[in-house]
């Protein structure tokens, strides 16, 4: 069964065509300015993906807080409130939506940077920091993990200086914290902002600094990763 994976952030949206063992195609843009042209452009993206070969489901990663096939809020798209994409698809398409960050943990941990590990934590850094745990094979639903951090606001002020180190030292603090209570094996960190140049080793650093003793690990499914782990929840 060929299922479309989509992930949806708050500065790109990117779609692949998946047929239960790798992405056979790939599609990304710009997160639309306006609700309309949001509707418009995920309602052609299966069909770009595909083609003409039928597709047997949808499904959706997006950051924030998701309900069903419901997302209720995300703070980086404003003009996102209790929208369901089952609207966009209804019956008798197969439909599945999770939270981003579960998505790229997902995809991470069954067959990318966290394969063969018992705990696990997965991070993404874009527009947005998405946090994810998973333990034996599986991805925990934590909801306050669905909601941005309370400092989440001053990370995107720091980033957006352009200041790579400072931001590292601020997630290292951060993020070291956050993450050690979980006492994860591996940690693996995806996201927009890793593939500035030189970053990552700036925040393994960090991270290390504030005494997180783990293997720290970027992605490997690079990003494409949220997109695959939307597209396994029908696996």
């Amino acid at each position: 069964m060929l299922v479309v994976g989509i992930d949806i952030g708050g500065t790109k949206i990117r779609g692949i065509l998946w047929n239960g063992k790798r992405a056979v195609r790939a599609r990304g843009f710009p997160t639309p300015k306006n609700r309309s042209d949001f509707e418009s452009k995920l309602l052609g993206l299966p069909r770009q993906l595909a083609g003409r070969n039928a597709v047997g489901a949808i499904g959706i990663g997006a950051a924030g807080i998701v309900e069903d096939t419901t997302l209720r809020f995300s703070p980086n798209i404003p003009y996102i409130r209790n929208f369901d994409f089952s609207r966009l698809w209804p019956r008798p398409i197969r439909l599945r939506l999770d939270n981003d960050a579960r998505c790229f943990a997902r995809a991470e941990l069954l067959r990318g940077g966290g394969r063969g590990s018992k705990i696990f934590f997965g991070l993404t850094i874009g527009t947005g920091i998405g946090r994810a745990h998973g333990k034996s094979g599986r991805i925990k639903k934590i909801k306050k993990f669905e909601f941005p951090e309370r400092w989440e606001k001053r990370y995107q002020a720091i980033r957006d200086c352009g200041d790579y180190e400072r931001v590292a030292k601020f997630l290292g603090k951060k993020l070291a914290a956050l993450i050690k209570p979980f006492s994860p094996e591996v940690v693996v960190i995806g996201g927009g902002f890793i593939e500035q140049r030189g970053f990552f080793p700036m925040l393994q650093a960090a991270l290390k600094a504030h005494g997180l003793n783990c293997s720290i690990r970027r992605s490997r499914l690079g990003k494409n990763a949220a997109a695959i782990g939307a597209a396994m929840l029908f696996d």
